[in-house]
């Protein structure tokens, strides 16, 4: 045989064994990673999967895993505390957690099914965590696309899309690890909830678009900054319940279905949200897309004078 033919063979037939092994799904099922762990190429999870503490979960760029939908709190869960934990499938991080992509090989979390919706899987849960780097990701098909007890993480330059929240935190009680959650830089578009911000979590330069109910929701909290994000086009713009402080401003927060700025029941507090563009220079029309204690005796007053008068040209992802 020609030598240059052979030689062409050997390494097409090289170059197709290759391919068959980089399109090779890894299959994991329920359990415990307790030591240092790296994914790569194609993964479908079928369970619960837990990053102990002291061990670290490296999911390398260009990453694909995707979750099978299982029944709610069923056998595939590893624990059904449902204070803590969510109903579907969940990478629950007690360890570290680095999901790194880059733009051009973004790693991507999504369910499994061929007809997928919000809630198939259920999320990125940190509990007494730190560390962990959460970025170029695209999350989908989430309960809560990346949910925070206690936790330490950074959560930047990824799309959020199609689930039930893309971002939620809190503080668990008597825990010594405090939430300290830099959301960075995001693409938050299409949710039915955008971003539950709590203490700890700083929310500054991100797109939050489209999401069915609310865009930014304040929770429990008596101090976090968000600042410098385009929030358009969500059904409610901003919420509030038992918020003591927060720093709404800087924002573009334009063309709510709903109310721009709401309180809710709880939210007895009055606040002052100052240097924000509402989409119009006109008080009366802000003001008419406002719901507080103007029109509900039990709500807190929100205070949005000294707004701006144009749009804020450093918003949103530069």
């Amino acid at each position: 045989m020609n030598k240059i033919l052979f030689s062409f063979l050997i390494g097409a037939a090289t170059l197709c064994g290759l391919q068959a092994a980089s399109a090779a799904e890894t299959v994991i099922s329920k359990g415990v990673i307790d030591k240092n762990t790296t994914w790569s190429g194609e993964i479908l999870v079928k369970g619960d999967v837990e990053v102990a503490a002291g061990a670290t979960l490296t999911i390398m760029p260009g990453t694909s895993v995707r979750f099978a939908k299982i029944e709610p709190f069923g056998p595939e869960k590893l624990n059904t505390d449902k204070y803590n934990h969510l109903p579907r499938i969940e990478i629950l991080v007690r360890g570290t957690l680095y999901a790194q992509g880059t733009k051009e090989q973004k790693i991507t979390f999504a369910s499994a099914e061929k007809e997928a919706k919000p809630g198939d899987w259920g999320g990125l849960n940190f509990n007494s965590s730190v560390g962990n780097i959460v970025e170029h990701c695209v999350i989908m098909h989430a309960d809560t696309g990346v949910h925070v007890h206690s936790s330490q993480v950074v959560v930047a330059s990824n799309e959020l899309r199609h689930n039930g929240t893309a971002i939620g935190n809190k503080n668990l009680k008597d825990n010594p690890v405090k939430c300290v959650i830099p959301v960075l830089k995001n693409l938050i578009t299409e949710n039915g909830g955008g971003v539950i911000v709590g203490n700890g979590m700083s929310v500054f330069r991100n797109e939050i678009s489209k999401n069915e109910f609310f865009g930014v929701y304040g929770k429990n909290c008596a101090y976090a900054p968000v600042r410098f994000n385009n929030i358009s086009g969500n059904g409610k713009g901003v919420i509030l319940y038992a918020v003591k402080a927060m720093l709404l401003s800087d924002n573009n927060i334009t063309n709510s279905a709903d109310y721009s700025l709401s309180m809710l029941e709880g939210q007895e507090q009055d606040l002052a949200f100052p240097n924000n563009w509402w989409g119009t220079a006109d008080e009366q029309k802000i003001r008419a897309k406002v719901l507080d204690k103007a029109s509900d005796s039990e709500l807190g007053a929100a205070d949005l004078r000294n707004f701006y008068t144009a749009a804020v040209a450093g918003a949103g992802i530069l």
